[in-house]
């Protein structure tokens, strides 16, 4: 039952990304995840709810795959090191939730307040990361979720712009790259 649910939520996923918020149906997303249509209001009432539950799930799993092997006992180079990189890795890998996300965001099911609890409750590691160093004097004065766009957020238009135009990043400018984000948000 679990790998139909995770199909509609894929299938949603990629055809929002794909086509828009407006340009689908649960028809659509049906034939595309290999179920009857009725089967999706099995697990989702509505489309509503299904778009919600997409938005809530990627966002939860992009911050399990950010954090992922980030040791906090590390030095902050060593911490940012892997959330630089496995932010990276994580866009390079899904660049369907990427556009989903960016759909979502423009969307009238968007709400801010939503957002910022959600972002509370999955990101709360990476601003706590960022609120450190900035405390401690390490990076610059600027509230943590500045310091987090600069950082990493920024990834997104860069894996997004490497996807449209073709770009391939090797290890060098992968290098070059992490450089110059721990060096944007370092005090000077």
């Amino acid at each position: 039952m679990a790998d139909k649910r995770e199909r509609i939520l894929s299938s949603a996923e990629a055809l929002i990304a794909q086509y828009g918020f407006h340009g689908i149906s649960m028809q659509q997303v049906a034939k595309r995840a290999n179920v009857a249509a009725g089967t999706i209001y099995c697990y989702f009432t509505d489309k509503e709810t299904l778009l919600r539950c997409v938005h809530e799930e990627r966002l939860r799993d992009a911050a399990v795959a950010i954090l992922n092997e980030v040791d906090t006992t590390e030095p902050n180079y060593a911490q940012f090191r892997q959330l630089w990189l496995n932010t990276m890795h994580y866009l390079q890998a899904s660049p369907d939730s990427l556009c989903y996300r960016v759909q979502y965001e423009a969307s009238p099911l968007f709400n801010r307040e939503e957002e910022r609890q959600m972002d509370e409750r999955y990101f709360k590691p990476i601003h706590e990361f960022f609120e450190c160093g900035r405390i401690k004097g390490l990076f610059r004065d600027m509230p943590a979720e500045l310091l987090g766009f600069l950082a990493l957020e920024n990834l997104m238009l860069l894996t997004q712009k490497c996807t449209k135009a073709g770009i391939e990043l090797d290890d060098t400018l992968h290098e070059q790259l992490l450089d110059a984000s721990w060096n944007a948000i370092l005090k000077r």
